[in-house]
């Protein structure tokens, strides 16, 4: 049966000019980004086919705040426990510094791991490179130590409750991992380019709050010379002064980040960073775990990556921040997760494991074409959907309605 003429896809084309189109304006403005490489041109990342230029006054020619010309005498933040300063230090700066988030013993458990597992993956040919150094991913799969820094267990990572706390109070209860990778600055590679890490919601750009909180773990010392992270300070500020649509004007100049092992770097997702050019003959790695909304994307697929022998052992809290527990506007499966999620860690009717599982073990049946002439044995398949639904009602017992 042909088409009506209007829904063909030329005369939607032909009815469809630029400036009729819904939002587009937009969707497309980048006056952000264009604003903030002609009001600071220093920040134009380097040609990665070509040498690493020094001695240009770009954003990766730099120190540490205590040598910066600019940076020695503004109090910045430095590593601390109290809670109540690295809130003062989030709000005015766009990170804080939890000293000795990590005791000795467990920087080093942390570290070692991941120092073998990088090296293996060269071995393996399964390294991902950049121009920059090498990532290590979905850090969950690599070590049990890996699996509960997403916890956030005290046993492996001592800061671990204060950060749960900086997260709720950032992004309220409910938040989940966004990703967990760890990245190295390799001798003599290229800087990052300068970025922030909610860049994937532009052009929206809430300015209340981040959407996005970020941390990173300094497992080897960290300073100019061996690629510190670079950060401008208080940048996150600008950009939530820009908001949705708006531009950049001239920005202070970057520092490398100057911290011991055992710290943990908490940022803002507004704030501007990069990986540092390392100078030393060592590789050096940190690790990046990320919090966001429950309703947003993640960036690790972790129902697709995370291994069958940690997700079958996984705790409802590891279950909740890799995203295996639906929420009512994301994350369902065949609609289970849906009606009377209430939302709390273990929910029996959100928890989506038990598809995974199915899918793992090559037994999964979805709900498929249903109908009058449907027969009784194709109704009587032992839909996944069914069983679920069974073994949540009846944990939940006679609350599951309620």
């Amino acid at each position: 049966m042909p088409l009506p003429p209007e829904f063909t896809p030329e005369v939607i084309c032909e009815r469809s000019p630029r400036e009729e189109r819904l939002y587009t304006n937009f969707l497309e403005d980048d006056r952000m980004g264009e604003s903030l490489f002609a009001s600071n041109p220093w920040l134009e990342p380097p040609s990665y086919d070509k040498p690493l230029e020094w001695n240009t006054g770009k954003y990766w020619e730099t120190t540490v705040a205590r040598k910066h010309d600019y940076w020695r005498s503004i109090p910045l933040p430095q590593p601390t426990k109290d809670i109540r300063q690295m809130r003062h230090d989030l709000r005015s700066w766009g990170y804080c510094l939890i000293e000795d988030g990590m005791s000795e013993e467990q920087c080093f458990v942390l570290n070692e791991r991941l120092v073998e597992q990088a090296a293996a993956e060269h071995r393996a040919g399964v390294a991902l490179g950049s121009p920059f150094g090498q990532y290590v991913n979905t850090l969950v799969n690599k070590g049990d130590c890996f699996a509960r820094c997403i916890e956030q267990d005290p046993e492996v990572v001592q800061a671990g409750p204060l950060i749960e706390q900086l997260a709720n109070e950032t992004l309220g209860d409910g938040w989940i991992c966004y990703s967990f990778f760890a990245v190295s600055a390799d001798p003599d590679c290229y800087p990052q380019r300068i970025h922030m890490d909610q860049g994937g919601l532009m052009p929206w750009l809430p300015p209340e709050a981040p959407v996005l909180l970020n941390t990173l773990y300094v497992l080897q010392d960290v300073d100019e010379h061996n690629g510190g992270t670079l950060i401008i300070p208080g940048s996150h500020r600008a950009m939530a002064m820009a908001g949705t649509g708006g531009t950049i004007g001239v920005l202070p100049p970057t520092i490398n980040l100057e911290a011991r092992a055992g710290t943990i770097m908490v940022f803002d997702g507004r704030l501007l960073h990069a990986t540092g050019v390392n100078r030393t003959a060592k590789q050096r790695f940190v690790a990046i775990m990320a919090f966001t909304k429950p309703w947003l994307r993640q960036q690790e697929n972790w129902v697709l990556s995370v291994r069958p022998e940690v997700l079958a052992s996984a705790s409802p809290k590891l279950l909740h921040r890799m995203g295996f527990q639906a929420v009512f506007n994301g994350g369902t499966v065949e609609g289970f997760g849906l009606n009377y999620v209430k939302g709390y860690v273990g929910d029996p009717m959100a928890v989506i494991k038990q598809f995974r599982l199915a899918i793992d073990a090559g037994e999964y049946k979805r709900v498929g074409v249903l109908g009058p002439n449907t027969s009784a044995a194709e109704m009587a398949v032992d839909f996944t959907l069914r069983s679920v639904m069974s073994a949540a009602k009846t944990a939940m017992g006679d609350a599951w309605m309620k």
